[in-house]
């Protein structure tokens, strides 16, 4: 089965690049413009994305209310969390935050954003 990948990010163009890019890799791509948007729709998910790859920085509410929503879900707490981010130096950050996994970079190469997403992907949660 294929395996469903969420983007989160306000910016159309980027969730639109991350798509193709993904899709052309066999991956299933589902979209949120936001973080509530993001929340509403995994939770009627099925199956349940294998990964969120989720900006930081989005109207609304904010990213790490999501990631303590969803790994406080007993149903959804397994879902992997990679932060998209244009801030440097927030793959060493992310490493003390609860629940996420890795940050990738903005602007990101295809080949890094491929590189992450297997790397995610291949991660074992606890």
């Amino acid at each position: 089965p294929m395996k469903t990948i969420m983007v989160v990010d306000d910016e159309q163009s980027l969730r639109k690049t991350v798509r193709i890019v993904l899709e052309s890799e066999g991956y299933a791509v589902e979209e949120a413009e936001s973080a509530d948007e993001c929340w509403k729709k995994v939770q009627a998910m099925s199956p349940l994305p294998e990964l969120i790859l989720l900006d930081i920085r989005m109207p609304g509410m904010p990213s790490i209310e999501l990631v303590k929503k969803v790994k406080e879900n007993s149903k959804l707490r397994k879902i992997r969390i990679v932060y998209m981010t244009t801030i440097i130096g927030t793959k060493e950050f992310t490493k003390k935050i609860e629940g996420v996994i890795d940050a990738i970079e903005k602007p990101f190469t295809n080949d890094a954003l491929l590189k992450t997403v297997q790397e995610a992907i291949s991660y074992e949660v606890i």
